[in-house]
């Protein structure tokens, strides 16, 4: 039995966990709900930020996992969801998997519908780039489901220019000034406190007040899932956001 955990906060590693899932004939849970892995082989789904993993994912790598594998387990595969390249992503996994001495036996990575907004010159992609991304994503699937089925040791991803970078220089900066919900702001004249937002964080970190008003908790992971399940597109991120589209 393989079993897949995942985590998603716009619905791209999600997808990409369930189709994959429904290739090997496996079940996958989500990492905030996750269930134990009887098996010998297990794989990690989840979005590529600032290429690097989400601060749950790495959490979950050397903290939850473990106590998850009750068996020695034979084969460790990650499936990386991205809108353009991811770095080295995969060496932050391998590093996060020794200190249980765990090792990463093939890596992936899938391009999706960009979703991230928050500096300028990035937006969602038009809907033509989307509809392509999900046509090769498609056809990819297959490929790494049998990559994964005969528990072969690959590097298949995308790593795009200066990863070295892009990985080890500019993404610690990132995390250090630009994942902080204090940024998120709402326009209450246009709010209409149906709370689809706080429904879908995915770490739960959005709550409201005893007047229905949102506010975030400062434990954001960065996923831009309440900036896009918005509605009216009353959620904005500073003046990142401003005049950005939302991927539906």
């Amino acid at each position: 039995i393989i079993m897949l955990y995942y985590f998603s906060g716009t619905g791209n590693s999600s997808l990409v966990c369930q189709l994959i899932a429904e290739q090997l004939g496996d079940a996958y849970s989500s990492m905030t709900d996750a269930l134990p892995c009887a098996g010998d082989s297990v794989g990690i789904v989840f979005p590529v930020y600032a290429w690097g993993m989400p601060g749950i994912v790495t959490s979950f790598l050397e903290h939850r996992l473990p106590q998850l594998l009750h068996d020695k387990v034979e084969y460790i595969y990650i499936i990386m969801t991205c809108g353009d390249d991811m770095g080295y992503t995969d060496m932050l996994v391998c590093n996060s998997l020794k200190k249980n001495q765990l090792a990463l036996d093939a890596a992936f990575s899938v391009q999706m519908p960009n979703t991230y907004v928050c500096l300028p010159g990035f937006d969602i992609d038009s809907a033509e780039v989307a509809n392509s991304k999900m046509l090769a994503m498609k056809q990819l699937v297959p490929f790494i489901a049998t990559q994964i089925r005969e528990h072969r040791s690959v590097v298949s991803v995308k790593r795009g220019a200066c990863a070295f970078i892009k990985t080890y220089i500019l993404r610690p900066l990132f995390n250090r000034f630009l994942i902080n919900d204090s940024f998120f702001h709402v326009d209450e004249s246009k709010c209409t406190r149906c709370h689809k937002c706080v429904k879908h964080c995915p770490i739960g970190n959005i709550t409201t007040d005893k007047n229905g008003n949102l506010y975030w908790k400062g434990d954001c992971t960065g996923c831009l899932g309440c900036y896009h399940v918005c509605p009216h597109n009353v959620i904005q991120y500073g003046w990142f956001t401003k005049g950005k589209g939302q991927k539906r």
